[in-house]
């Protein structure tokens, strides 16, 4: 049982005696109360999200190499290199999400650089292996398996951004973003039948444009909401700075996923390309859809989660009006005594 402490001259000392105590260099008493109330529920919230984040991948892996062993030929080329930016952005996520929990919820004895890293790798050499695995070790593949290791580790890297609300915030948004577009190609074709999609080809490109538009928008609004919504339920006061990058976050992890993609993905995507003009053509449209999805997801984002915090500041307090001047006591006024006459 604990006993109230009897508090001290310096305990109690407020005005320049605190001033003084601080200037001398004397240990302050600690406050630690908020920060042990918020780390396990800070690591639960990591954990949750690495859960989703790891189901995200293995989901988007086992989707690919179902639409592969039912193609053949050219048109599983065709399908491998539609599906490369899917699986780039979600080992991206997954190291991420991994490093982030690594990181919080690993104790003070492993350096938070470690833990990020370390969580992130350990996604990247499982992706790796599962390539090399399940289609074999041709230099191509290798140079992609490694390409997925590497993008990995730069999820791990990000996941020790400070402060860390911020990664726990930019993961929630994209996860967000993966339901939305999950969303929206379950409706794909009714969505495209009511932005006026017809029978002519001219209608369904049309249609087709609009859509990506719009699923980029909806998509950067509900990821910068959800940002918003993250990081509001910390507890640690941060400022307009921090929701503008949580914001912008899951635009910035599909931005370099489709950088990523371009790169190491470039022989793959020429092979299927050398097929036909249009595989070409539906190549080079995909490929640029994304890298505008990920610009309108990044921007949309950040303004609509700094918009959101913007709304919950209150009018700034009115400034304290200046005290009436004392009167000279040389310009008082007799007060009339109870003899004087008129």
């Amino acid at each position: 049982m604990t006993h109230p402490r009897s508090l001290t001259p310096a305990d109690d000392a407020t005005g320049p005696e605190a001033d003084v105590a601080s200037a001398s260099g004397r240990p302050e008493p600690a406050t630690d109360e908020p920060v042990a109330e918020g780390a396990p529920r800070g690591g639960r919230a990591a954990a949750v999200l690495a859960v989703l984040g790891v189901a995200w991948l293995a989901a988007t892996l086992w989707s690919a190499h179902a639409t592969l062993t039912r193609s053949g030929g050219l048109q599983a080329l065709n399908e491998a290199a539609l599906a490369l930016p899917a699986i780039f952005t979600a080992s991206l996520v997954a190291g991420v999400a991994v490093g982030f929990a690594a990181a919080q919820l690993s104790g003070p004895r492993v350096p938070r650089a470690v833990a990020g890293l370390g969580g992130g790798l350990v996604i990247g050499l499982a992706v790796a292996a599962l390539i090399l695995l399940g289609y074999g070790s041709t230099s191509a593949l290798v140079v992609l398996a490694a390409a997925m290791a590497a993008t990995s580790l730069i999820g791990g890297a990000a996941s020790i951004v400070r402060p860390p609300a911020i990664v726990g915030a930019t993961v929630a948004g994209s996860l967000a973003w993966v339901v939305l577009s999950l969303l929206e190609a379950g409706l794909y074709n009714r969505l495209l039948k009511l932005l006026g999609a017809g029978t002519s080809v001219a209608s369904q490109v049309t249609a087709t444009h609009r859509l990506a538009l719009a699923a980029a928008v909806c998509g950067g609004i509900v990821a910068g909401v959800v940002a918003y919504r993250y990081l509001r339920r910390r507890p640690d006061g941060l400022g307009w700075p921090a929701y503008l990058a949580a914001g912008a976050g899951p635009g910035v992890l599909l931005l370099v996923a489709d950088l990523v993609t371009l790169i190491a993905g470039g022989r793959l995507r020429s092979l299927a390309a050398a097929s036909s003009e249009a595989d070409r053509a539906a190549l080079t449209w995909a490929s640029n859809v994304g890298l505008n999805t990920a610009l309108v997801v990044l921007f949309v984002g950040a303004i609509t989660s700094t918009i959101a915090f913007g709304r919950t500041l209150g009018p700034s307090a009115p400034e304290a009006e200046p005290a009436a001047a004392t009167p000279q006591s040389g310009s008082q006024a007799p007060e009339a005594g109870p003899d004087q006459t008129s």
